[in-house]
Order: structure tokens, then sequence, then C-alpha cells
């Protein structure tokens, strides 16, 4: 088993530049530019004695910022100023959440085919997006036979259980349904989706968050935000991405591994980052 799925092992971002002082080999799983994770076997380490190995942090653990009711409210939707023509397209809206229900026709074009350019799913073992060592990777090619298909999830076996990256996509850019009087506030923008691996037992453990309940790795959040720069920078795309997750954990003064990565991507054109 890859050892950012083992929960045999504690992860530990380091910085880049220490990196060369690690026995490297398959201990180092590369995020960005900036931020590595180093696995520890949990035999070797005492989480009490962190000064044994040198260290940057333990990922934070991250969980859904909204409480979406994903039943129609019976609300009407308001026009956000429909003469400035601002419907998203040609921009790419990346969702870093709990999944899409791929199957929805809000995330469908007119001819039943889909809106959404492709999902990394972290939870299913496959075929990983390239330049990363876990999960799977759906096109839209694959979406779209998925769509025409009597079984679907034999095909693209993505779903989203929580419903709340679902419910974020769709207000987002949730195609327009008159008769429900609904509209996703830019409707003609391309999705890209993340779904996130829930985090590490031994993490949770670590942190005294129960096991059960539903928190996310910020190095998987870190690694989900490089994939859809990549996918936007192949493209050649403008990018916005929504992160609708938050966390109690840290100083929030805007120095973690997390908040560093998105500082600096704020800084490049063509990608927005919204919290």
């Amino acid at each position: 088993m890859d050892k950012i799925l083992d929960n045999r092992y504690y992860d530990l971002i380091v910085s880049n530049a220490l990196v060369t002082s690690y026995n490297t080999g398959d201990n180092i799983t590369t995020m960005n530019d900036l931020f590595s994770l180093l696995h520890i076997p949990k035999d070797r380490m005492d989480p009490c004695d962190l000064g044994v190995n040198p260290y940057h942090s333990f990922p934070k653990l991250y969980t859904l910022e909204s409480v979406v009711n994903t039943e129609n409210s019976g609300e009407e939707q308001e026009e956000i100023n429909p003469a400035a023509g601002l419907f998203g397209r040609g921009v790419i809206v990346g969702i870093v959440d709990t999944g899409i229900d791929y199957r929805h026709p809000s995330f469908m074009n007119n001819d039943k085919t889909t809106r959404i350019l492709s999902i990394w799913d972290q939870t299913i073992e496959g075929t990983p997006p390239r330049g990363f060592a876990f999960g799977s990777e759906y096109t839209k090619e694959l979406i779209n036979f998925a769509l025409l298909s009597e079984y679907p999830y034999t095909i693209v076996p993505s779903k989203d259980t929580y419903r709340h990256g679902t419910a974020i996509a769709s207000i987002i850019a949730g195609r327009p349904n008159e008769k429900e009087g609904f509209s996703g506030v830019v409707p003609q923008a391309d999705i890209v989706v993340v779904k996130l691996k829930e985090a590490k037992e031994n993490l949770k453990r670590l942190f005294c968050v129960g096991t059960d309940s539903l928190c996310y790795q910020e190095s998987d959040i870190i690694m989900g935000v490089r994939y859809l720069i990549n996918v936007a920078n192949r493209l050649n795309r403008p990018l916005v991405i929504c992160l609708a997750l938050g966390t109690s954990q840290g100083g929030h003064e805007g120095r973690g591994a997390l908040s560093t990565y998105l500082e600096g991507l704020v800084q490049l054109p063509k990608i927005s980052i919204i919290t």
C-alpha cells in the first residue's frame, strides 16, 4: 500500500528545502513547489516526542464549512447582474470537496453530455492523474461514456455520498432550471472536481478527534489544488477554485502550508481562490 494511504505511517509536512536531508526513497511525497510529505513509521516515532525527527508540521484537519440543505427550498433564484453577461463561459470552476454527482442534470449540457472536465477521486485506487501517486482520474470522455451506459458506476464509480460537493458545485455552476426557478451563479462554466479522501485515523487520534468524525488532511487539499492548477495550465484556461472547508486548528495567521500555497497562487494571472 502507498505510504500516503497507509495508516501505519505518520505524515509530516516538510519544506522542500529540507528534503535533501532525508533518505528520500519512497518516504517522500511531493505536494507542490514548497512542501512535501515525509512518511515516518508509527513504530519508530513517539508523537509526544516531536523533536526526534526534524519536521515542519503535522497536516491540519479540515472539515466541511457549510451545512447545505440539499432539498429544494422553494426560494426563487436571484439573477446576479444578467446584463453584464457574466455566465462563466471559458472559465474552469475547481471544487475540492466531497465529490460530485456527475449524473445530476445540473452538470450536463443540452445534449446530455457532461460539463465536468475531469474528476480526481482520491478514495478510489486505480489510475491516478499524471504526477500523483494515488486515487483515480476520470476524464470528460470517460464520464460521457458512463452517462450513456445502463450501469454508469461500473465505468466511473465516483460518488458524492455526503452531497456537499454536489451542492457547492450546483450553487456556483449549476445549469439553469426554469421549472425549479434555479440557476448557478456561472452556469456556463466548466467544472473540475477533486474528491478528498478522509484523513488518516492516526492523525485523528493525534489531534484527539473522533475516528468517526468527517475531516480531511491539509496535505490532501494542497494536492487537490495542485491538480486543479495542472488541469487549468494544460488547457490554458482561467481557473476559480472554491474551498468550502475550514479548520479550528493553528494560529490562523496565514503561515501554514495551505495558506502559504494559496497566497502564492493568487498572485498568478488567471487564478482566483474563494475560501
